[in-house]
C-alpha cells in the first residue's frame, strides 16, 4: 500500500483503490494516458517530479492533465511553483504571494510591526551612538591642545613694527602666553572689562586699566589669530588645569551616553531581531507543512536541507531588518556630523579628502558583490553537507547496520570540499579589499591632517 506514488512509479502493476472498489490497475505510463482517471488526479496532486509528464507520454502529460480536469492542471501548476518557494522566499504576510527577491524588507517590517516602541528607542540609541565618534574626535583634539595652551617665550616690544602695551612686566624672560588660531577665542576679562591690545596701538576697551590687567590680549599676533598675555604663570596653568579638568568630566559624560546610546540601540534590535526570527520560523514552518507531497520528492527539499533552510534562512533575514538597520542609522549620523564639523574646521581639505570618497565607494560595492556571488555557491554546499548529516544521524541504525560510516562520513566531508572554489574566491575578495589601505586611500586622509595640524 502506497500513499506516495514517487515508490511505485516503476512497479509492473499499479491498483487503484477508490472506496474499498478497484477502479484502475495497471502501468503507470498506461495509468497516465486516462483523461479524468484516478491515477492521473493523484498524480497530478502529487507532483511526483518534474519529468513524470515526459515519461509517461512522451511529454503530453501535461495536455492530458489539462484535458481531464481544469482544476487538477491548476493543482499541477500550483505544485511546480512549490519548488521555488522552498528557494529562500520568505513567507512574511499572511496569505500575501512571496515574490522572491522583492518586497521581503516591507513584509519584515510589518511582522516586526508589535515591536515598533523598540524599533523607535534603538532608531535613538543608534543617533546617539553616533553623534559618540565626532564629539569623541572633538575632545581628543581640544584636551591635547589644552597641554600646550601655557607656553614660555619672551615678547619682544615691536613685532613687525607693531607696538606691544607698555607694561613693566611685558619683556620679562618669563613671560607665559596662550596662542590661539582666530581673534574671537582670546578673552581676557578682568574687572568686567575685557582687554584687548589692537593693531592700532590702543585698547579696544578699558584704557588705563588695561596696563595694569593681570593679563590681556594681542590681536595681531601671529598673523590671523590671537595671543594672551599673562603677568604670573599660575594664572595660565590655572586656567590649563581648569580646562583639563572640564575636558576630562565630557569624556566622563561621554562614556556614560555611550553606555545608555549603545545598550539601548543593540538591546532594541536584538529584541526585535528575536521575535522576527521566531515568526519567520513558524510561518516557515507552517508552510513546509502545507506543501503537497511531491514537495518533498524533490532533491533540493530533503529533510536536512530544510532543516538547514529553516535554521539560518530567518537569521538572514533578521540580520538584514534587525541589527543592520542600526547600524545604518549610526554610520549616517557619523557621516552628517563628521562633515558638518570638517567643513567647519577647514572646507579645503574636507572637499580634497571627499574627492577620493567615491573610488572607495565604487571599490567596495564591487567587493560586496565578489564576495555575495561566491556565498550563494557556500549556501547550496552548506545545505547539501547538512542534508547528508541530518539524514545519516536520523537513520544510524541502518548505517551502522550496513557498517557504512566511513561512507557517510566520505560523502560528509566530500560536500564540504566541493567548497573550496567559493571559499578561495571569498578569500580573494576580502583581501583584494585591502589594497585601499596598501594604495593609501584610506590612510591618506589622516597623514593629511596631521600634516595640517600645527598650521591651526
Amino acid at each position: 500500500v502506497a500513499h506516495r506514488l514517487s515508490t511505485i512509479r516503476h512497479a509492473d502493476n499499479i491498483v487503484v483503490f477508490q472506496k474499498g472498489v478497484v477502479v484502475e490497475q495497471g502501468k503507470h505510463d498506461d495509468l497516465v494516458l486516462k483523461p479524468g482517471g484516478a491515477y492521473l488526479e493523484l498524480v497530478s496532486k502529487q507532483m511526483i517530479g518534474p519529468s513524470a509528464a515526459g515519461d509517461a507520454a512522451g511529454g503530453d502529460h501535461s495536455g492530458a492533465a489539462e484535458a481531464a480536469s481544469g482544476h487538477e492542471a491548476d493543482s499541477s501548476a500550483g505544485a511546480k511553483g512549490k519548488e521555488g518557494d522552498a528557494k529562500g522566499v520568505d513567507e512574511g504576510a499572511k496569505g500575501a504571494k512571496a515574490q522572491k527577491g522583492s518586497g521581503y524588507v516591507s513584509r519584515a517590517f510589518a511582522m516586526n510591526k508589535p515591536e515598533l516602541p523598540w524599533a523607535v528607542l534603538g532608531l535613538m540609541g543608534s543617533l546617539g551612538a553616533g553623534a559618540l565618534f565626532p564629539v569623541l574626535a572633538i575632545l581628543l583634539v581640544e584636551m591635547l591642545a589644552a597641554y600646550f595652551l601655557c607656553a614660555k617665550t619672551t615678547v619682544k616690544p615691536f613685532v613687525s613694527n607693531l607696538a606691544f602695551p607698555n607694561t613693566s612686566w611685558i619683556n620679562s624672560n618669563s613671560t607665559i602666553v596662550s596662542f590661539f588660531d582666530s581673534v574671537g577665542k582670546c578673552s581676557a576679562e578682568s574687572g568686567g572689562i575685557n582687554c584687548v591690545w589692537t593693531a592700532e596701538g590702543k585698547w579696544e576697551s578699558g584704557g588705563d586699566y588695561c596696563y595694569n590687567a593681570p593679563s590681556f590680549c594681542v590681536k595681531f599676533w601671529p598673523p590671523t589669530g590671537s595671543t594672551k598675555v599673562y603677568k604670573e604663570s599660575g594664572m595660565c596653568f590655572g586656567s590649563m588645569e581648569t580646562t583639563v579638568r572640564d575636558y576630562s568630566l565630557g569624556f566622563l559624560g561621554l562614556g556614560v551616553g555611550a553606555f545608555v546610546s549603545l545598550f539601548f540601540q543593540h538591546y532594541s534590535f536584538a529584541r526585535m531581531g528575536e521575535f522576527l526570527t521566531r515568526r519567520l520560523r513558524e510561518k516557515t514552518f507552517e508552510a513546509i507543512l502545507r506543501q503537497d507531497i511531491g514537495f518533498f520528492d524533490m532533491t533540493d527539499n530533503s529533510v536536512g536541507s530544510l532543516t538547514t533552510k529553516l535554521a539560518k534562512d530567518a537569521t538572514y533575514v533578521e540580520g538584514a531588518v534587525g541589527t543592520t538597520l542600526g547600524l545604518l542609522v549610526q554610520n549616517l549620523t557619523i557621516m552628517g556630523i563628521s562633515l558638518v564639523i570638517a567643513f567647519i574646521r577647514g572646507w579645503i581639505l574636507t572637499l580634497l579628502c571627499l574627492s577620493t570618497f567615491p573610488v572607495l565607494v565604487v571599490a567596495q560595492m564591487f567587493q560586496i558583490q565578489f564576495i555575495a556571488g561566491a556565498g550563494g555557491a557556500s549556501k547550496k554546499v552548506y545545505e547539501r553537507a547538512g542534508s547528508i548529516a541530518t539524514e545519516s544521524i536520523a537513520a544510524i541504525r541502518t548505517v551502522a547496520s550496513f557498517a557504512a560510516e566511513d561512507k557517510v562520513e566520505m560523502l560528509f566531508l566530500g560536500a564540504l570540499k566541493s567548497d573550496g572554489k567559493a571559499v578561495t574566491k571569498t578569500a580573494l575578495g576580502a583581501g583584494m579589499g585591502q589594497v585601499r589601505a596598501a594604495t593609501g586611500l584610506e590612510q591618506g586622509v589622516p597623514l593629511q591632517r596631521s600634516h595640517h595640524a600645527p598650521s591651526l
